[in-house]
């Protein structure tokens, strides 16, 4: 960090900064040359804690972290270009010599290059009575302490909802039962019955060579070996479910619950580092009910029976997701659990609807693959929205056309009444245009390519967030196959697609609260602003590298990987996305629709928004720089 007197070329920077710009010229000028001017390299340091403040420090350009130095530490707040550091030290200053007492349990460090102003404390005295500095100090001041008792309001909230949290917030480890039983793989079937009843547990963890092998169950007992007559002399390494789910004992207890919802299991042996070393403990889903009152969470393997009504499906996944939001679970998380939630909700109709078929004298031609796209392709469907999705099916045949014209019928009726209101744009398995033969959808792809109007644009900025669902895996894999095939063929398609993209940047908010509350934009949509640009230009920019399908995360994961964006980045463009799905989703349950009013949002969240977006936006211009669209 370099400190000198300002120069000629930095003056009339520092002149246009609101701390100067409403004063006359000749006292701006005056209190200007006791100044000093700080280059602040990225990451660095600007103000340690505990120690002595000299003076307000103007943000001229880049932008600077208020954190608390803990182990992880936490950032209070994000001060922009026209920002200013320091405004908490005023009234020490001005009550006292500025030796004794001016310091701050914070510090503030670069998040970038940085170029601020610093003025100093002992100069700001002599300056008091100007009216404009004394005003726009008192003004900024209050709008400071406002956003701090909303900040400490939300605290208090948070407070009262501890109990709640730390019960879904728990670790598997505070739960879990230390003492696991054990058999040998080479052990009979009597000796781990035995091993189960004389130990009163309802299962026995498997080892081989001091590692997990498998896993054996009251049930499995029941339904594998005395239902089919098996010797209970057998080894146990013929009945057990080999190389069963694990769980780590530092994950959180809402992952365990769901891990074993999305597998149908009860018991997770919990490891520690390594994944198939000796168990350290196992937790079961009476040990998570136990431990999480929370009974919306613990109904959710219901879904998956055929005699729960689908009608029920919405109010109990909205029930799921207040209980991980007032849990404050971490984002990814959130949509993880929503997301194979649903997954399994459209499983179960699928394999429903192919039985009603069956019971009707029809067998399925071919082997098919069901695929999701939108938020539901993204794993971001928090909750029920409307249908997205398409079919591929084996052959092309009048016996297929039909068989799966009847079968996509039947799965859009049952999607509605669990919830999933029609596609307006009609983009859904039922009809012609997203249904077809693999060598039909190589040459829908085609025809996109040759006839790209904007209407087919958007069809095919929906196709790419596609991810596979259910069906056969081999078909799934001749299908991707094909589309990259297509695609290599059909380069110009994806420039088309960016070009889109070039006419609808993402907004460049400014970070100052002077200046959002100023802005002629007054609000943003989060969709259309905001994820839709972002969306589009990860799958353009994976399309270009091969990638064609998968989750956000995923995707930010493939490109990280081909070295396209640095490991730094993508954290950042994670965090970013995190940022804008949490207020997303916080719109959604407050029935707000997707746009967000500026003028509504702390300090805080404006900040981070605004950072958020500056993020997203640069990430968009990577995308355009490949297609030497910039």
């Amino acid at each position: 960090m370099s400190t000198s007197k300002p120069d000629g070329s930095f003056q009339e920077a520092v002149l246009l900064h609101p701390f100067f710009k409403g004063m006359e010229r000749g006292t701006a000028l005056s209190l200007f040359s006791e100044c000093k001017w700080l280059e602040v390299g990225k990451h660095s340091t600007i103000l340690k804690s505990f120690e002595h403040r000299l003076g307000l420090y103007l943000v001229i350009n880049g932008e600077v972290a208020v954190v608390v130095p803990k182990e992880k530490e936490e950032i209070l707040e994000m001060i922009s270009k026209d920002g200013i550091v320091g405004l908490s030290s005023l009234y020490s200053v001005l009550n006292t010599t500025v030796e004794e007492s001016v310091y701050s349990s914070v510090e503030v460090k670069a998040k970038e290059d940085c170029q601020l102003c610093l003025v100093p404390y002992t100069s700001l005295k002599n300056y008091w009575n100007e009216p404009y500095l004394k005003n726009f100090l008192l003004e900024e001041t209050s709008k400071r302490l406002q956003d701090v008792y909303y900040s400490l309001s939300q605290q208090v909230g948070v407070a009262h909802g501890l109990e709640e949290r730390t019960t879904i917030l728990k670790r598997v480890s505070d739960v879990m039962t230390n003492s696991v039983v054990t058999v040998r793989s080479d052990d009979s079937l009597g000796d781990a019955a035995r091993a189960m009843g004389e130990n009163r547990v309802s299962s026995v963890i498997i080892l081989e060579n001091n590692r997990i092998a498998g896993i054996l169950t009251e049930r499995d007992l029941v339904s594998r070996c005395l239902a089919r007559s098996v010797p209970l002399t057998k080894p146990v390494n013929g009945t057990m479910t080999p190389n069963p789910i694990v769980i780590t004992r530092d994950a959180y207890l809402y992952e365990a619950l769901a891990t074993m919802i999305d597998h149908s299991i009860k018991h997770l042996p919990v490891v520690g580092d390594k994944e198939r070393d000796g168990p350290i403990g196992i937790i079961t889903l009476h040990d998570v009910m136990k431990a999480n009152h929370i009974g919306a969470l613990t109904s959710a393997r219901k879904l998956e029976n055929k005699d729960f009504p689908l009608e029920k499906v919405k109010p109990m996944a909205e029930s799921m997701l207040s209980s991980l939001w007032n849990a404050h679970a971490p984002v990814f998380h959130i949509l993880d659990f929503m997301s194979g939630l649903f997954d399994r909700i459209y499983q179960r109709i699928l394999k429903q609807v192919e039985e009603e078929l069956l019971q009707e004298g029809r067998d399925r031609p071919c082997s098919y693959a069901f695929y999701v796209m939108g938020s539901a392709g993204r794993k971001e469907q928090f909750m029920l929205t409307d249908q997205d999705h398409f079919l591929v099916y084996e052959k092309h045949s009048k016996e297929a056309v039909d068989y799966f014209w009847d079968f996509a019928e039947k799965v859009v009726v049952e999607l509605e009444k669990a919830g999933l209101r029609l596609c307006e744009g009609r983009m859904m398995a039922n009809q012609k245009a997203w249904s077809g033969s693999v060598g039909s959808w190589q040459e829908r792809l085609r025809e996109w390519s040759v006839h790209s109007s904007e209407d087919t644009l958007l069809k095919v900025q929906n196709f790419f967030s596609y991810r596979f669902l259910d069906g056969d895996e081999t078909l799934q894999s001749t299908f991707e196959d094909a589309i990259k095939d297509q695609l290599r063929s059909s380069k110009i398609l994806l420039v088309r697609l960016a070009q889109v993209e070039k006419s609808k940047p993402v907004p460049a908010l400014h970070s100052s609260i002077r200046s959002i509350l100023g802005m002629d934009r007054k609000t943003v949509s989060i969709k259309k602003n905001i994820l839709f640009p972002f969306h589009h230009a990860l799958q353009i920019l994976n399309a270009a590298h091969g990638n064609t399908s998968g989750s956000t995360r995923e995707k930010i994961d493939f490109l990280t990987k081909k070295r396209s964006i640095s490991e730094d980045f993508a954290e950042e463009l994670s965090e970013a996305f995190q940022e804008v799905i949490k207020l997303n989703i916080e719109l959604k349950r407050k029935n707000k629709g997707d746009t967000v009013h500026l003028s509504t949002l702390s300090t805080r969240k404006k900040e981070n928004l605004y950072k958020s977006v500056k993020t997203i936006r640069e990430f968009q211009q990577m995308m355009l720089s490949h297609y030497s669209l910039t």
